[in-house]
This record gives C-alpha cells, sequence and structure tokens, in this order.
C-alpha cells in the first residue's frame, strides 16, 4: 500500500469516526453545529495519529 493510500484510508476512517461521534454528541446537546463538531473531532483524531505515528 503506498504512502497516500494509507492516508487516503485514514481520513477517510477519522472522518467516520468523526461522524458517528458528532452523532452521538448531536442527540446529547441539539444545538451543537455538527460540521464544526465534526471538523473538531476528526482534527484531534489525525492530530494523534500523526503524533502516534511519530
Amino acid at each position: 500500500m503506498t504512502r497516500a493510500t494509507k492516508q487516503q484510508t485514514l481520513i477517510s476512517t477519522v472522518f467516520e469516526a468523526a461522524e458517528r461521534a458528532t452523532d452521538s454528541l448531536t442527540h446529547l446537546v441539539p444545538d451543537l453545529d455538527r460540521g464544526r463538531c465534526e471538523y473538531a473531532v476528526a482534527s484531534v483524531l489525525l492530530e494523534e495519529a500523526w503524533v502516534s505515528g511519530r
């Protein structure tokens, strides 16, 4: 698997997880902005993946 393919797979997986997390969060706090929440969760997950890969 090429590096680009691995990165794309990671990004896709992270955004799927962020979407699921956002679904759970918006059930608890309906006023959350879904787009911003999903982006924030994905950003944290991608940063954690980057840090753990160093």
